[in-house]
């Protein structure tokens, strides 16, 4: 069992990702010394994970990473 810690998954990820696809065997991530997430190459992935056609498709509008606390604050 390959595993990372969060803040090792954080300063890795490319390496991990491209070392899942190329492996195909999964990755785990471990915080507080349990396994709390995986990542697994798509061809391992069941159909049923992937999102439902029925709710349409998704649009981000904005930047996710930006300081927002102000846009709600005057909401």
């Amino acid at each position: 069992m390959v595993a990372f810690t969060i803040p090792e998954a954080e300063a890795n990820l490319d390496e991990i990702v491209t070392r899942v696809e190329r492996s195909a065997e999964p990755v785990f991530l471990i915080r507080l010394g349990q396994a709390v997430a995986r990542i697994v190459p798509m061809h391992n992935v069941p159909r049923d994970v992937s999102p439902d056609p029925h709710l349409g498709n998704i649009e981000i509008k904005g930047d996710l990473f930006a300081d927002s606390s102000a846009d709600w604050e005057s909401a």
